[in-house]
C-alpha cells in the first residue's frame, strides 16, 4: 500500500525538477529525489531574503528561504566585521547571501553625529549628545579568487548573477576562507573574506 502523505511531497518536488530542467531529472533516481526533498524541508527557513544590518539569521549555514515577493530557494548568510568591535565608528560589515542564481552584498559602515536633530535611514545608537547610526554602500563590483581563479562580477544594487563556472567553482572551494574585494560606487575598495563555514554550505547551495 501506497502512504499517499509521504509520498505526494516528493512527487511535487520530482514534478518540480522536471518543469525546471528535464535534464536534470533524468540524472536522479526516486531515492535521490526523495533524498533532496527531506534535506531541503530540514532545513532552516528564513521569511526574507533581504539584507540588513540588523538582521536576525542562520549565519553561514544552508537554509530555505521562502520570500513572499521571490519565492522559495536555498541560500547561505554570511557575515564579516572589519575594523574590530562592530559599532566602534567607522567599523564596517560586510554581509552577503548566496544563492544558486545569485550574490547580493551590503557594506554597512557606522558613524558619529554630534548632533541631537538629524534623520536617518539607519538604525540610531544614542551615546550621551551623539548619536550612532548605519549607513549603506553601493556595491558595483564584486571580485571573488577561488583557488588560482580570480571572477569579476559586474552588478546592479548589489547583486550578481552566479554563472555555471563560477557556480561549479564555487562548489569545489577548498575549505578555507575566502578571499573577496568589494568596489563601492565612486571607486573605493573594501576586502573582506567569507568564512570557511560559510565556504563549506557552498556545496549544498550549487
Amino acid at each position: 500500500m501506497i502512504k499517499l502523505p509521504q509520498t505526494i511531497p516528493v512527487l511535487l518536488f520530482g514534478a518540480t525538477l522536471a518543469v525546471l530542467s528535464p535534464q536534470l531529472c533524468v540524472a536522479f533516481t526516486v531515492q535521490e529525489v526523495a533524498s533532496l526533498a527531506k534535506a531541503s524541508s530540514d532545513l532552516p527557513v528564513v521569511k526574507s531574503a533581504g539584507l540588513s544590518p540588523d538582521m536576525d539569521v542562520p549565519w553561514s549555514k544552508p537554509v530555505r528561504i521562502v520570500d513572499p515577493f521571490e519565492g522559495q530557494f536555498l541560500g547561505v548568510f554570511d557575515r564579516n566585521s572589519l575594523g574590530g568591535y562592530l559599532y566602534r565608528e567607522d567599523s564596517k560589515q560586510v554581509i552577503s547571501l548566496w544563492t544558486p542564481s545569485s550574490i547580493r552584498v551590503l557594506v554597512t559602515v557606522n558613524l558619529d553625529q554630534a548632533s541631537s536633530s538629524f534623520y536617518t535611514a539607519g538604525r540610531v545608537y544614542p551615546r550621551g549628545d551623539y548619536h550612532r547610526f548605519v549607513t549603506t554602500k553601493k556595491v558595483d563590483k564584486l571580485l571573488l579568487k577561488v583557488r588560482e581563479k580570480i571572477f569579476q562580477l559586474n552588478g546592479s544594487t548589489g547583486t550578481f548573477a552566479v554563472s555555471q563556472e563560477l557556480a561549479t567553482a564555487l562548489k569545489n572551494a577548498p575549505d578555507e576562507n575566502l578571499d573577496i574585494r568589494l568596489v563601492l560606487e565612486g571607486g573605493q575598495t573594501v576586502d573582506s573574506e567569507i568564512g570557511k563555514e560559510t565556504v563549506k554550505s557552498w556545496r549544498k547551495i550549487y
